[in-house]
């Protein structure tokens, strides 16, 4: 893909985190974009108003009427028949994915790190992100989420190390392979693997074959750090043919010759609703680290573990402007603040604690439940739980979620939406994972009665937790107000 300095760039679907972030990185690298979407929310609304991006709204034909774009980005979630995009077509207009864009015009002649993985990837490239930042390694970044130590999720830098989340999903309308394909990876790191995505990956395996694609990818000159305690990363690095040339890092402590190893930890309230957990960690190149972490849960220091390994990685490559040093790392690891919507305590009154957390798989709510009746095993955890992706709405995933969530002490399960494109026989019953819970879990047929049903059932001790990778229909932040409003319960 050639385009040159100063070219018109379009974004069709450009109120998308992923999307934004590279119209954001094009404005910055000094293109002349603007965009449409059906309805561009905060933050991302936000942002694009700050870097000044004109945004249309609702999409339509129209749009494109004073538009001389020189190259139309169109989002994964558009599809052949609507109308904006089928008159970009009509006019012959240069279409590609923000995939492809990102990867031709930012990741080709820079040095990538990719993280890739069924769970983890926001935290880990924020994280990732953060410490080579405060080790004075200035990097470039996107992430798919909101990083807290960051105005934004982006960020165009001078120097040649950029850090991008690998997302396994599929790139675009005319582009059916994932995201993480088109990114030019020099340093991967494969986190772990699971069946997820549903609505286009019919099983294990064939994830698995794509992560193989991305595995081989990465250059004699680069390296690949893979998580060994990962049975999903053994099979890839297996039919790649990598399993003996990789960094190996051991996140549950499993193989102490790793080259990083996460060896025993300690978990702890805070004072203030959140946690702080400690850690040794064993390592080749630095010997071992004591790490402090405001992260919840074994998977986070799973993290934190693939980061270091990453580290040890580039240093190993001369990738780095500067050595390690053991102690800015540490300090990094404590002042990360973590991302948006993973765990975040929104309100805390009237001994009532109240999160909220992206959780969209089985394992990650199985994790983050785990995690935090680690450090307050005391407390009521009622979970609060809206199906909301393609694959949550999918009942192939219903008996694992019923395990995770019986974890809690209550669970509130709210509505499922309707995707008629789901067979009828495939669609998650949430009254079939009430029962697979047991009593303890009681449905509601819409998220309004389940947030009545809350106020009612809240009491001093208590934490609740509300996932979702939707907006819950605001519940959390209402019932947030509603708790810190009440002098009395």
């Amino acid at each position: 893909m050639t385009i040159h300095d100063g070219a018109s760039i379009y974004f069709l679907g450009i109120g998308g985190t992923g999307m934004a972030s590279v119209a954001g990185l094009c404005a910055e690298a000094g293109y002349s974009v603007r965009g449409s979407d059906a309805g561009v929310y905060p933050p991302m609304s936000s942002m694009l108003a700050e870097l000044g991006i004109p945004v249309q709204t609702p999409y339509s034909a129209n749009n494109l009427d004073d538009v001389k774009a020189e190259m139309v980005v169109v989002a994964n979630v558009l599809s052949r028949g609507n109308a904006e995009l089928e008159a970009a077509l009509a006019a012959k207009m240069p279409v590609t994915s923000f995939p492809q864009l990102l990867g031709d015009l930012f990741l080709k002649n820079r040095i990538p790190c990719v993280v890739a993985g069924t769970h983890g990837k926001t935290t880990t490239s924020s994280l990732l992100s953060h410490v080579l930042n405060e080790l004075g390694e200035d990097p470039s970044f996107v992430i798919g989420g909101i990083p807290r130590n960051f105005p934004r999720s982006f960020r165009l830098a001078k120097s040649r190390l950029f850090v991008v989340e690998g997302d396994e999903y599929d790139t675009a309308f005319f582009d059916k392979g994932p995201k993480f394909l088109h990114y030019h990876p020099r340093h991967l790191i494969l986190n772990n693997l699971e069946y997820d995505h549903a609505d286009i990956y019919p099983n294990l395996e064939a994830i698995t074959t794509q992560f193989v694609k991305l595995a081989k990818l990465v250059p004699d000159s680069g390296a690949i750090v893979a998580n060994i305690d990962d049975s999903g990363i053994c099979e890839v690095l297996k039919q790649a043919g990598l399993r003996d040339n990789v960094l190996s890092v051991s996140t549950l402590g499993n193989t102490p010759t790793a080259d990083v190893c996460v060896a025993n930890y300690t978990a702890k309230p805070d004072g203030a609703g959140g946690q702080v957990w400690t850690a040794t960690i064993h390592t080749k190149d630095l010997g071992s680290l004591t790490i402090r972490t405001q992260l919840s849960g074994r998977h986070n220091l799973a993290n934190i573990a693939q980061v270091i390994g990453c580290l040890l990685s580039l240093q190993r490559s001369g990738h780095l402007r500067h050595d390690l040093d053991e102690q800015k790392i540490a300090a990094a690891i404590y002042s990360f603040r973590n991302v948006q919507r993973r765990l975040d305590l929104l309100a805390s009154a009237n001994d009532i604690d109240i999160y909220e957390d992206f959780a969209h798989h089985p394992t990650a709510v199985k994790l983050v439940i785990e995690g935090f009746k680690t450090v307050y095993p005391h407390k009521r955890l009622v979970v609060a739980f809206e199906p909301r992706s393609a694959s949550q709405r999918r009942n192939v995933f219903q008996k694992a979620f019923a395990e995770a969530l019986s974890l809690a002490d209550q669970v509130y399960i709210g509505e499922c939406m309707l995707d008629q494109r789901i067979p009828e026989e495939q669609r998650m019953n949430i009254d079939q994972l009430r029962h697979a819970i047991g009593p303890k879990a009681q449905t509601f047929r819409t998220n309004a009665e389940l947030e009545e049903g809350l106020k009612l059932a809240l009491a001093p001790g208590d934490a609740i937790i509300f996932m979702s990778s939707g907006s819950f229909s605001g519940v959390q932040h209402r019932l947030a107000k509603h708790v810190s409003g009440r002098e009395k319960l």
